[in-house]
């Protein structure tokens, strides 16, 4: 499984990984809906900036869908396999944060 990771990472490139890895540590340390904003401490991370982080990367993935295909469209069936599979993979993580967190940007007033 560890192989099948570091391949996908490989086929990805950095920048998509570090992606990535951006959206999950933005989905797993969102705030509680109620939650108020912090401005003071190491508080501010989680209440301020990674609600402004959240809708700039669901737009870069819906931006990294649209460019995988407008690249694949005359590529080798190989090179599609693989931007089939960022793509897909670009279009889980973007529900995943739309999921997560539009009930916290409704609930901010």
């Amino acid at each position: 499984m560890t192989n099948t990771f570091k391949e996908f990472a490989s086929q990805a490139g950095p920048i998509r990984t570090i992606l990535y890895i951006l959206a999950i540590i933005t989905i797993v340390f969102k705030p509680a809906n109620n939650t108020v904003m912090s401005l003071e401490g190491l508080d501010f991370i989680p209440t301020l900036i990674l609600p402004v982080i959240a809708p700039l990367l669901t737009t870069g993935f819906f931006l990294d869908m649209l460019m995988c295909k407008i690249y694949s469209a005359e590529q080798t069936d190989e090179v599609k396999a693989k931007f089939k599979i960022i793509s897909r993979v670009d279009l889980i993580l973007a529900i995943l944060l739309l999921a997560f967190w539009t009930p916290y940007m409704l609930s901010m007033n």
